[in-house]
């Protein structure tokens, strides 16, 4: 009979299954690492993450990462395993396998089956957020595109032409168009925070195809070259800040950020603009963007 837990035929199973899916295709060389390891390793690689982009993403150290890949590290625990698992974005059989694997080393079983929260889509929770909340408010996917956006935040920067199709903008992309500049009191510095945030939220995705598109894209961008190349995330920004914007009809108001994060991961965020001082409180009540 098997023991407490889950079955051990379970663990048995699993020895065949990772031999029958490694065997053939994925050419694994006969080392003294565990399947874990190495599977660690092929798939970070396959995503082009270094040991220290799945760090960070994993928040875990990189010695860690380096001593768990190079078989230093055996007993890694199932958050360990799931952390991993979240932040190479594996899916299906990549994920089993991977998990396969861990309970063949360990003697630990991790339910692949999927959290409801993982199951929502976190871009249709966003955009119902953004659309239910009396603030100016708009969502962003990781990359810091722009989902959606209520309107009152339409209002609120101005953007009514911009937005009116339903093309994918960027936040950065707003930002520095010449255009749009004298919205924002004190532009400068404003840019400059928002491009050492993106670069510290974004820093785990460096590598992936669609942020390299996105970079270039942005470096052609007028003044974005000039304030990305003395700009550097010298670690976690802090939560909210303070910024100022000149309105065509309501003045200069000061608004005050929100955002609210999804996932462990950042897949999507919303961003909320709440009153900075009593003036831009008084505007907020007048146009009803103050809750109560």
């Amino acid at each position: 009979m098997d023991g407490p837990g889950k079955p051990l035929r379970g663990i048995v199973g699993a020895t065949l299954v990772v031999a029958r899916l490694w065997s053939p295709g994925m050419k694994m060389t006969v080392s003294n690492l565990s399947d874990f390891a190495q599977l660690v390793t092929r798939f970070r690689q396959r995503r082009g993450m270094s040991q220290g982009q799945l760090a960070q993403a994993t928040r875990l150290s990189r010695t860690y990462i380096y001593h768990l890949e190079s078989g230093m590290r055996s007993n890694p625990s199932p958050h360990v395993a799931q952390s991993i698992a979240r932040a190479l974005e594996l899916q299906g059989e990549e994920r089993r396998l991977l998990y396969t694997a861990f309970s063949i080393l360990t003697g630990q079983y991790i339910d692949d089956e999927q959290p409801a929260s993982e199951l929502l889509d976190f871009g249709e929770l966003a955009e119902l957020l953004v659309h239910n909340t009396s603030y100016p408010a708009h969502s962003l996917d990781r990359l810091w595109f722009l989902r959606s956006w209520n309107k009152a935040a339409i209002t609120l920067f101005e953007l009514q032409e911009e937005i009116a199709g339903n093309e994918k903008r960027h936040l950065l992309e707003l930002v520095f168009d010449a255009r749009l500049r004298r919205h924002f009191h004190g532009w400068e510095s404003l840019a400059k925070r928002l491009v050492s945030d993106f670069q510290y939220n974004t820093r785990t995705i460096t590598h992936l195809p669609e942020y390299k598109v996105l970079w270039k894209h942005l470096r052609e961008l007028p003044e974005f070259r000039r304030i990305a190349s003395t700009t550097y995330s010298e670690g976690k920004p802090a939560p909210s800040f303070t910024f100022q914007v000149q309105h065509s009809v309501l003045g200069r108001l000061t608004l005050r950020t929100a955002t609210t994060v999804f996932t462990g991961i950042n897949n999507y965020s919303m961003v909320s603009y709440v009153p900075g001082d009593q003036q831009t409180l008084e505007i907020y009540r007048k146009y009803r963007w103050q809750p109560g």
